[in-house]
């Protein structure tokens, strides 16, 4: 029962942290050495070694490529590689299911930047004139309540060489913080 909790949770996971080109990975496209190699770069090799790895398969499942015990999932959403705490993941689910957010401090690692979002729409799956896209580099990100307190830019034609909250207003504000690289 946990187990299938846990998949459906990743699989909200990967839809919402990246609604931008999500798909299965086609069999035989990827290997899972070439799989982990592009985890690799999401966060610090520590935080991917210790952490759990799915990956998306045809039909919505996820498979398991490694097993963590430091209660980070990474994972590839489309083309973005990323690691989130249990909080985030937490929070990821609310998101995808247009619920409440919990009342929680999560951490994102997206140590190899983003295909870019909407910086005012959370649901928003491409740019538009009115939808503010931002692309931002080597990233990490605080999710959950304290976000929208901590005094940083909440403008809708975000800096992103700066920290800013990204959707501002919504109960799914965040703070992006970009970073200069990934440290090791």
């Amino acid at each position: 029962m946990l187990r299938a909790m846990f998949f459906g949770l990743a699989i909200a996971v990967v839809i919402a942290i990246a609604p931008v080109g999500i798909q299965a990975q086609p069999t035989g496209a990827m290997s899972d050495s070439d799989y982990i190699a592009k985890v690799m770069t999401a966060a610090p090799a520590s935080v991917v070694k210790g952490a759990t790895i799915v990956q998306m398969q045809a039909g919505g499942t996820m498979r398991t490529l490694q097993t963590g015990s430091n209660g980070f999932t990474c994972m590839v959403a489309g083309a973005n590689a990323m690691c989130l705490d249990n909080n985030a993941m937490q929070w990821a689910r609310a998101w995808m299911t247009h619920t409440t957010p919990p009342d929680s401090v999560g951490f994102v690692y997206m140590l190899a930047g983003d295909n870019g979002a909407s910086n005012t729409d959370p649901y928003a799956t491409a740019p538009t004139d009115g939808n503010h896209w931002v692309k931002t580099g080597p990233h990490v990100m605080i999710v959950g309540p304290s976000a929208k307190t901590m005094g940083y830019p909440t403008t809708s034609d975000a800096d992103p060489t700066n920290p800013y909250v990204m959707w501002s207003g919504t109960p799914y504000a965040h703070l992006m913080i970009p970073v200069s690289g990934q440290q090791q």
